[in-house]
């Protein structure tokens, strides 16, 4: 499916992304703290279209378009209400079209577990987050030999033409000592989901690739050391190879049950067989 990158909707602090083909969607919401989420197929879109906008007549596709326009293309001239409790969130949005028919939509979301709000906003901003000290780290070796080449230039003799374009040796530590404050300040005056979503559009590649990456690696569970093994399919559908372990289980200590009874027996056989032997004797 396309994916929009994270969008900012409304004004109490929600932010939205839209992923679709030309048949289905699916849009999440996040106050980030939680993630709702809602599917629908061609034919609940037709459906729900039918119920809101009576007197529109369109396709999958040319609604799935229409929704797109209204999340991205300047979503403030749209009224965009959301209403949001433990377990479910609503996104009304009221716009015109371009005939001045008046469009109406409401996403009706289902709160996810912890698990994917995790997947969709704690780790990509984690991975991010390395990703950008990587790149930091990075520049700052390329800024260091930059220098050095500058230093080998004018050790040859060479002298800048023009004075302003003449720069000082750059110094890691006091540049970034002075980074924190003048960071902290302009972060803390902006909305933190506004922060999000601005993040996410700067690295918006990175961010559908981390997605993309946890997604798929959710195909095969993998265990934690603290988790207990769970069941595959298989296991759960071959139920005669879960009970064969008990059978054979079963089976050994009736055989070695059988096995003392006949040692048993041929000891007496044998004591009484000496018994008689004495008494002959």
């Amino acid at each position: 499916m396309d994916a929009l990158g994270w969008l900012k909707v409304g004004s109490d602090g929600y932010a939205a992304r839209f992923e679709s083909d030309e048949e289905n969607y699916v849009i999440y919401l996040t106050d980030m703290a939680s993630l709702w989420c809602q599917q629908q197929t061609a034919a609940e879109i037709m459906k729900r279209c039918q119920d809101l906008n009576p007197l529109i007549e369109s396709t999958s596709k040319g609604l799935i378009r229409q929704l797109r326009a209204m999340l991205v293309n300047n979503p403030e001239s749209h009224n965009l209400q959301v209403d949001s409790n433990n377990q479910t969130a609503i996104l009304k949005i009221e716009s015109r079209l371009e005939s001045n028919i008046p469009f109406i939509w409401q996403f009706d979301l289902s709160l996810e577990n912890a698990d994917q709000f995790r997947s969709f906003v704690i780790r990509p901003l984690l991975a991010m987050l390395s990703e950008a000290a990587s790149i930091e780290d990075e520049l700052c070796n390329i800024i260091r030999s930059k220098d050095k080449q500058i230093d080998d230039y004018k050790a040859s003799g060479a002298s800048v033409s023009r004075r302003h374009l003449e720069t000082k040796e750059f110094n890691t530590e006091a540049f970034f000592a002075a980074r924190p404050s003048r960071t902290i300040d302009e972060s803390v005056k902006e909305d933190m989901t506004a922060l999000f979503c601005r993040i996410v559009i700067r690295l918006k590649q990175l961010y559908s690739a981390i997605v993309k990456r946890i997604l798929s690696q959710k195909v095969v569970p993998v265990l934690d050391e603290s988790s207990e093994p769970t069941k595959s399919i298989s296991e759960d559908i071959e139920t005669p190879r879960q009970s064969s372990p008990k059978v054979s289980e079963a089976s050994r200590a009736e055989n070695i049950r059988k096995r003392l009874l006949e040692e048993e027996l041929n000891e007496m056989a044998k004591s009484a067989k000496n018994a008689r032997i004495k008494k002959i004797l």
